[in-house]
């Protein structure tokens, strides 16, 4: 059999998942190209921000990784654009033919421009240079607060505010009061001075999920010392201060800002379809139109269920599109044509501070408390796990 190239751009949760899958096959050569020297596990970024690990636990080097696969080429290299035409990938160096493309370049936060300020003065964590500042700043922060006690506890409030209260927004609120207490009570420091703030855009956390998993977080926000603001829009955010749709004025030392996500900015230099956040537009089988051989997948791709509902972008999703994806393309060099795809949900685990979760197993098993943390502990070990043995064996090569 012919051996047929597959590019992929973007290391991300599809990006590795699809790389995985298509090196079983030896007559399929793959390049994973990203601009980075890492694949970033961005969904247990609040432990990071949290001090409760450190860097090297939400990472895993890309130029080992991919040395374990033994037709797997790694290139570190931004992307510029695609010649659809010709089927190359133009990066700053090289230009990069393919036989099928792969597109898993993920998404970043996304900041609306009707809100003045936002972008300016509020962090995201959608990637590890702006989750270690935040944490960095944090943590400086903190020691400036301590230091300020000789003042007594009359010292200015020490207020953290995150805008959106999805999914990544309960984590992050959850896990840094969860943070702050422990902070607090392993120095037996004499002035608690963290307050965490959520606001919510609607009447309730976590919008559109499941009962139990808004009521289960948002009774452990509660209990954590979180105040959660329901109905409450952003109108403005300031250098130490946000205003918010009814008038009120909210100071704060540092704002982390979770509302939404848009596709990567390399989608801005593509020629292909997007929707109003930049997400490339895909048939049902994920291919783009009028391009067979090039793919979408994962946050990068406008994915909607049958209702045209929007699919959340989970890594669980992104991890099934690349499977699917693979599939496709073993159809296609088999002369058959591409099957559409669907997605179901399989479970979501919520962690909410400490050693606490919630969520919902295959076939609606409800679980939370310590349980629901270890479930989801373990969920992350046996993803990261195999990786782990994987890069070790390319270090070695």
């Amino acid at each position: 059999m012919q051996p047929i190239h597959v590019a992929i751009i973007g290391g991300g949760y599809g990006g590795i998942r699809a790389m995985e899958h298509l090196s079983k096959s030896t007559h399929i050569h793959v390049t994973l190209i990203d601009q980075n020297a890492y694949h970033y596990m961005q969904a247990e970024v609040y432990d990071f921000i949290a001090n409760k690990v450190d860097m090297s636990h939400i990472m895993i080097d890309l130029p080992s990784l991919t040395k374990s696969f033994g037709l797997v080429r790694f290139v570190c290299e931004e992307v510029l654009t695609i010649e659809s035409d010709t089927k190359e990938i133009v990066t700053p160096t090289q230009k990069i033919s393919y036989d099928y493309l792969i597109i898993a370049t993920g998404s970043r936060t996304y900041f609306p421009t009707f809100i003045p300020g936002l972008r300016e003065y509020t962090h995201g964590v959608k990637s590890i240079p702006t989750a270690l500042d935040f944490k960095q700043q944090f943590e400086r922060a903190l020691l400036d607060r301590i230091e300020a006690q000789k003042q007594g506890c009359d010292a200015k409030p020490f207020n953290i505010v995150i805008g959106g209260a999805g999914l990544s927004g309960v984590e992050i609120a959850a896990e840094m009061a969860a943070y702050a207490n422990r902070f607090y009570q392993n120095g037996n420091f004499g002035c608690r001075g963290v307050d965490v703030y959520l606001i919510d855009a609607y009447e309730t956390i976590l919008f559109g999920m499941d009962p139990f998993l808004i009521e289960s977080s948002h009774e452990r926000l509660l209990k954590l010392g979180v105040h959660v603001w329901h109905n409450n829009r952003i109108s403005e955010v300031r250098e130490h201060s946000i205003l918010l749709d009814n008038g009120e004025l909210l100071d704060f030392e540092f704002m982390i800002f979770t509302g939404g996500v848009c596709a990567s900015a390399l989608t801005e230099r593509l020629k292909f379809k997007v929707n109003a956040k930049g997400h490339l537009n895909v048939l049902n089988d994920l291919s783009i139109e009028n391009y067979p051989t090039i793919f979408a997948i994962g946050d990068v791709a406008n994915l909607t269920d049958e209702q045209g509902k929007p699919l959340p972008p989970t890594a669980q999703l992104a991890e099934r599109s690349a499977e699917h994806v693979v599939r496709n393309i073993a159809l296609r060099e088999k002369g058959q044509p591409y099957q559409p795809f669907s997605f179901t949900n399989q479970g979501l685990m919520i962690a909410l501070g400490g050693e606490y979760g919630a969520g919902l197993l295959p076939g609606g098993i409800k679980v939370k408390g310590y349980l629901a943390y270890l479930i989801k502990k373990a969920i992350f070990w046996m993803y990261t796990a195999p990786l782990r043995r994987r890069s070790a064996i390319g270090k070695r090569r």
